[in-house]
């Protein structure tokens, strides 16, 4: 079993983790890593907001496009409908914020296939959260160089072979679209 706050692994009957002292749940442990075949994503919920289970490259970059074709649009309308009137400003950063945590979910989901924690995700929905009210044109710079390299490499760095502490490899249960 491993823990699900910190990944260490963690002896049967543990009710707590020795190096980060969180519970164990180990119905959840075990039902996770189970031999069972994985169920496909369905729908938008199960797509773009779920936190945990692991995603392969191919589906990263798949929900990661679909999330930008959304997101062009979404805010184009918003711009040509309300100009740049304050009601404009408030629902462009409520969408934005929406298509940050979509990002977010996926990104931790990827992060658990190279296997790593949520705790990296983390520090990049910080980034793009504190980004939102930021007007300065080089800090805006800054901060999308570190996203863009971010998802370069969750795209191109390839999963951990087998099952991890996360769940069972994605490409061994044919999760391929």
């Amino acid at each position: 079993m491993f823990c699900k706050n910190c990944g260490n692994p963690v002896e049967d009957g543990t009710k707590y983790c020795r190096a980060c002292g969180s519970a164990i749940a180990t119905s959840e442990v075990h039902t996770q890593m189970s031999g069972t075949p994985r169920k496909p994503d369905e729908g938008i919920i199960e797509n773009f907001f779920k936190l945990h289970g692991r995603l392969n490259r191919k589906r990263f970059i798949k929900r990661s496009f679909v999330l930008a074709g959304l997101a062009f649009p979404c805010f184009f309308l918003l711009f040509a409908v309300l100009d740049d009137t304050k009601p404009f400003e408030v629902l462009s950063m409520v969408t934005a914020f929406v298509f940050q945590i979509a990002n977010y979910c996926i990104a931790v989901r990827r992060l658990e296939d190279l296997g790593y924690g949520p705790g990296a995700a983390r520090l990049i929905l910080i980034v793009g959260i504190v980004s939102l009210p930021i007007d300065d044109e080089h800090v805006l710079r800054i901060l999308s160089y570190v996203q863009s390299g971010f998802w370069f490499y969750c795209a191109v760095k390839k999963g951990t072979a087998g099952k991890n502490q996360y769940g069972e490899d994605p490409l061994q249960q044919g999760a391929s679209s």
